[in-house]
């Protein structure tokens, strides 16, 4: 085997072009104009002979030709099998009348790229239209045996075909092999195609044997790269229950009117399930309307129900009822064999995409029970990703081809309803597809493929493999108030097999399903299923030919998502950064709003995440309601998802509510009450076979923080097990960072970052090294927490080599010096006044995990041997800009404490109890965290002091500084797989803070030495806080009443410098005319100048940047500034026409 080394994003855009143009070809030539046997020569209505060239309306077998700037209306009831058409001006189908009904069965309709297609029946009054995609026999029509009249001429004939020989194509594969870890490494392990066996296949008139004239296997289906709009009546599409609807019983009780918005008798209705455990005779309804009550929420039914549909009021929970019915309808005429069956495409064109209220009705012929074959893994490539393993897990990895035309047997892209590139960028314009009904599918029903689109307000009904769908990874838009039931799992190839040498993902029966994780959902209800919402997290190959799987354009990221709009890759455009353009689909942040799942397997499963996530970007699931599932949330390999609102419930015994036990780091769970289940949370197993060695894959610092977790029959809190049963180990405690708080124990605070290494903030302009890392502390309501993604210490090879990729801090690195060259020049170059250094700005957008809001921090990168024109651009930051702001001190103080408990021990093993641990940033409070991470990091992350009279812990922060925040975290009892309490010591302690050291020991002296005091009370909590201190010192002292001893998990300090030009000062003395007073305040700020000053702009913003007041004015002498905000320092600009003044504020 040939394998080469590509560009993959060379490769990427030429063969994209390429595929572009190729496919946009292949569309013309698909029917050529001179094989018509009808062709428009006036606009006018399809019955009207006078509008076509040969005086006959388009009948049996007919290829219709419209060409452009013609526009034929089509509102025949007929029963004409017309073979083609070819739009490239406009087609309309409508039905404007009440009475009967526009029926039109084709085989094949191609819009053109300046083509129009509609399909209108939108009023109230108007009537129904049928479209049945039937495919034609062309061969016994050529051959004269079809029943038609023989109206083909002979170009017809000699380009259209059927029944030219393919095969169906088993390709064997072998990936049992060592991991590869490096180019090299999978070079020389060559290629995973073992060989193939193939058997001919023949589906009659379907889509196989046409591969002479359609390689791409488009007809058999609606197909436009123009612009098109469905618009049929629109109806509510669903309403939840208000009442249990039993079987045996004819009628359902609503929550919404549903006469005045669409519902009709005679409709088709879907009753979902519920998800109550131990229900009996729970499922499915299909039902018919047969009359409706003048208020619209009572329905009765023409039969009465055959399943139970009982609901959970208390929780806000019920089961839905879904409109099945529409008055246009798409439709496969024959279904006898997946490949007979219809498709309908939008594609490359965005100028006008509408799909409105129409049902589509056993279309899609892409199985996903069976293996996609259209693309094969075809050569290794060489990533551009700065970290990537050379496995599927790995991204842009590897190059899959194009398999011949005549072995493809199951072509991914033939969907129910797909848009195909129809474009993702901030300039694009959105397509809609909204109030539509998809029942029955063999593959993905509505499938959005590298667009930017509305799918809202559509019923998905019995399909496999999966309901919506985000296909290529840079998709944008909106999924609202969707009904999706009934998906049903396909084929069971192993997952990573399938993502790298065939291209085929998102098989396993899900209700979402997404690689493009950019799409906001809201609102939307999802009823037996598989899963729930499923993420395909996975990015390994470049996909030659059709480009399934796309980067995020950063500027469509950034600024077409609404209120979350926020810029985490800085350069990911322009060329600036040596990856290339775009984002890795799997570090775009998921956006759930409000998501109920019933009656499924697993509520949201997504994994395989972790390797990949080089930013901090957090993924929100807000209100999301798993109602009767075997798992509510399984988010393995997984890292930085915020839940909050959240309700699970089981299906059995065995249920589990939380599965989190290999590589998850960083989750947060705000207000979630687990009911009915076996298991709340699953920890990390214990790996290891026999006597070991032994591990676990979580890493025992990331947190896992559960705010106000409620338990109503839920046997056991934790699941707590061993991945081989043969292991010999005692496992009966996990020592993973779960953390369990109540709202009372967190405050609102801004969100500081603090740099933990800036001798990695550099790049050296004359020997090309372009590349910085940035590493650091952020901390929030929650705490604080550590960027990037530290994987397992164990996880390694026996030779160190690790067995996951990660980015323990953020990597960057410029394409090249001309890059660099543009980015400054559109960014901006700095002088540090004091050292002369030339230094440009990354600025990083760092989420608070609990309000999910982002706050922009600029990170300055020094530029070594930099060339003279930065010298001479370079500019110096305003003091506003340069002063200190909070950062976490504690992480460089110095600690001690009075005694260190030398006699603690877990299973054997000695642990060590420092003060130094206190600062360590773990506030892992369990005794035996990493106890099995085998050595390569210390066990148990805790202080501990002897039982003495008074025991104390110092922390001198090096200089005098303000101190804002202080966290102290206790450590915690182990308790099995029950609730860890906490340990009981932490109580009756002061925190003291002095200028001076604390020099004596007992704790009268220590609070005589301290300015500041304050007390921790008698109550043992998991942490102690003191908030918006706004304070002067250097040295710490917590000290214990008593006999007892000190234990801390970690203590936390937030603070910031004190620097002579940002003092108080005494602003109540006057200079000049000007005064400011009273500072300290209490919120109101008084400004006289003494004089009428002229273009006064007054700003007042916190000390991470952030402007809590703005004003100009043409002319002021005296006012007052209202500051609203927490209390806390503060930063007043005063600029006029001739100075501009800074204060610091301080808010009592």
């Amino acid at each position: 085997m040939k394998i080469k080394k590509i560009t993959p994003l060379f490769l990427v855009a030429i063969f994209f072009l390429n595929s572009i143009n190729s496919f946009a070809q292949n569309m013309a030539n698909l029917i050529p104009t001179n094989t018509a046997t009808h062709t428009a020569i006036a606009t006018g209505n399809w019955n009207d002979p006078a509008i076509w060239d040969t005086g006959t309306i388009p009948s049996d077998a007919a290829i219709v030709v419209i060409p452009a700037g013609l526009d034929v209306r089509y509102n025949s009831n007929s029963s004409a099998h017309i073979f083609a058409i070819r739009v490239d001006g406009d087609f309309r189908v409508v039905k404007y009348s009440a009475s009967g009904q526009t029926a039109l069965t084709v085989d094949f309709i191609v819009g053109l790229g300046n083509s129009f297609l509609k399909f209108l029946t939108n009023s109230n009054t108007n009537g129904i239209i049928n479209v049945n995609i039937t495919p034609f026999d062309i061969e016994a029509h050529k051959a004269g045996t079809s029943g038609y009249p023989q109206v083909w001429n002979a170009a017809a004939k000699a380009h259209f075909s059927d029944g030219a020989t393919s095969y169906k194509v088993t390709r064997n594969y072998d990936t049992s092999g060592p991991r590869l870890y490096t180019y090299a490494d999978a070079i020389a392990a060559g290629s995973p195609l073992t060989g193939n066996t193939q058997t001919t296949f023949n589906d009659g008139v379907g889509v196989i044997g046409r591969h002479q004239w359609d390689p791409d296997q488009v007809s058999i289906g609606i197909v436009t790269m123009g612009k098109i709009k469905v618009a049929g009546q629109p109806k509510l599409v669903m309403s939840m229950l208000t009442a249990n609807a039993m079987k045996n019983t004819n009628t359902l009780q609503l929550s919404d009117d549903v006469l005045t918005q669409g519902w009709l008798v005679g409709d088709t209705l879907l009753v979902t399930r519920g998800g109550n455990r131990g229900a009996t005779g729970n499922g499915e309804d299909e039902v018919v309307i047969q009359s409706i009550s003048a208020d619209g929420k009572t329905i009765t039914l023409t039969s009465n129900l055959l399943k139970n549909h009982q609901g959970r009021l208390a929780d806000g929970l019920h089961c839905y009822v879904g409109n099945l019915t529409r008055n246009i309808t798409f439709k496969s005429g024959d279904k006898s064999q997946v490949t007979r069956r219809g498709h309908f495409m939008s594609m490359m064109n965005d100028s006008n995409v509408e799909i409105t209220n129409a049902a589509f009705v056993d279309m899609g012929r892409t199985d996903k029970s069976q293996l996609l074959d259209d693309f094969i893994w075809g050569q290794w490539l060489q990533t551009d990703i700065f970290q990537s393993y050379m496995t599927a897990l790995g991204q842009e990895i590897a190059e899959v081809v194009k398999n011949p035309a005549n072995e493809i047997i199951n072509s991914r892209g033939r969907y129910s309803i797909h848009l195909h590139h129809v474009g993702s960028t901030s300039t694009s314009n959105i397509a809609t597809v909204t109030g539509n009904v998809v029942w029955g599918n063999p593959g993905w029903a509505i499938t959005q493929h590298d667009s930017y689109a509305n799918i809202s307000n559509n019923v998905v009904y019995d399909v496999i493999g999966a309901g919506i769908v985000s296909e290529a990874g840079n998709e944008l838009g909106f999924w609202d108030n969707n009904l999706v039931s009934n998906v049903s799992s396909g084929h069971t190839t192993q997952v990573y097999d399938a993502a790298l040498l065939f291209d085929d993902y998102l098989y396993a029966g899900s209700g979402f399903a997404m690689k493009g994780r950019g799409v906001i959902c809201r609102d939307n209800v999802i009823s037996n299923t598989n899963e729930g919402v499923s993420i395909m997290n996975m990015n390994p190959v470049i996909t030659v030919g059709s480009q399934n799987q796309k980067r995020m354009d950063a500027t469509a990221l950034a600024t077409l998502r609404g209120s979350y709009n926020v810029d985490n890759f800085p350069l990911d455009i322009n060329g600036y950064s040596k990856e290339g353009d775009g984002i890795i689909p799997a570090e775009v942040a998921l956006i759930l709003e409000r998501t109920t799942i019933i009656g499924s397997g697993q509520g949201l499963r997504s994994i395989e995440r972790d390797m990949g996530i080089n930013s901090e970007t957090r993924s929100i699931f807000d209100g999301f309601k798993a109602w009767g599932v075997n798992t509510g949330l399984r988010i393995n390999y997984q890292t930085d998802y915020s839940f909050n609102d959240v309700f699970i419930s089981g299906k059995n015994n065995n249920s589990l509510g939380v599965m989190l036990w290999k590589h998850s780091h960083n989750q947060t769970f705000n207000r979630i009450k687990m009911v009915d289940l076996g298991y709340a949370i699953e920890v990390s197993k214990l790996v290891g076979k026999n006597n070991g060695p032994f591990k676990t894959r979580n890493n025992g610092f990331t947190p896992w923080i559960f705010v106000d977790l409620e338990t109503i029959n839920v046997t056991q809190m934790y699941k707590i097990g061993k991945e081989s049963a043969s292991a010999t180990a005692n496992y009966t405690e996990h020592g993973d960072n779960t953390i369990h708080l109540s709202s009372a124990d967190i405050t609102s605070r801004p969100t500081t970052f603090t740099v933990l290494d800036p001798t990695l903030l550099e790049v050296d302009y004359a020997t090309a090294a372009l590349d910085f890392k940035i590493d650091g502390i952020i901390t929030d309501d929650y705490g604080s927490y550590k960027m990037g993604v530290r994987q397992a210490w164990a996880q390694v090879t026996g030779s160190g080599q690790p067995l996951r990729a990660g980015y323990p801090e953020r990597m960057y690195e410029f394409a090249s010096t001309a890059k660099l060259d543009e980015y400054v020049a559109n960014n901006g170059v700095y002088k540090d006044q004091n050292t002369n250094e030339i230094y440009f700005i990354i600025t990083e957008n760092l989420p608070n995990r609990l309000t999910n809001q982002y706050t922009p921090f600029p990170v300055r990168i020094k530029i070594l041997n930099p060339p003279g024109s930065y010298l001479t651009a370079a500019v110096t930051e305003s003091a506003l800009d340069l002063a200190p702001k909070n950062r976490i001190v504690s992480r460089f103080a110095t600690v001690t404490q009075s005694t260190t408990d030398t006699s603690l021990s877990f299973d054997g093993t000695p642990i060590t109890a420092e003060a130094q641990k206190a600062v360590d940033g773990n506030n892992n409070g369990r005794i035996n965290a990493q106890l099995f991470q085998q050595g390569y990091v210390p066990v148990g992350s805790l202080s501990a002091t002897t039982t003495e009279m008074e025991p104390w812990f110092d922390m001198d922060l090096g200089e005098k500084k303000i101190i804002e925040f202080i966290d102290i975290w206790n450590s915690v009892n182990l308790n099995g797989a029950a609730l860890e309490t906490p340990s009981t010591h932490f109580k009756d302690f002061y925190v003291l803070v002095s200028d001076v050291p604390f020099a004596q020991t007992s704790l009268a002296d220590s609070k005589v030495n301290a300015n500041f005091e304050y007390l921790k009370d008698g109550n043992p909590t998991r942490k102690f806080s003191l908030n918006n201190l706004g304070i002067e010192g250097q040295y710490i002292r917590i000290q214990a009443v008593g006999n007892t001893k000190l234990e801390f998990a970690e203590v936390e300090v937030v603070g910031r410098k004190i620097t002579a030009p940002l003092s108080v000062d005494d602003e109540n003395k006057s200079t000049d005319t000007f005064r400011l007073y009273p500072n300290p305040t209490d919120g109101t700020v008084y400004i006289d100048f003494g004089k009428n000053e002229r273009n006064v702009t007054i700003e007042m913003s916190n000390l991470l940047g952030q402007m809590v007041y703005q004003k100009q004015f043409n002319n002021f002498n005296n006012g007052q500034v209202e500051l609203e905000g927490a209390t806390g320092v503060y930063l007043l600009k005063i600029k006029t026409a001739t100075k501009t003044r800074v204060y610091k504020i301080i808010k009592k």
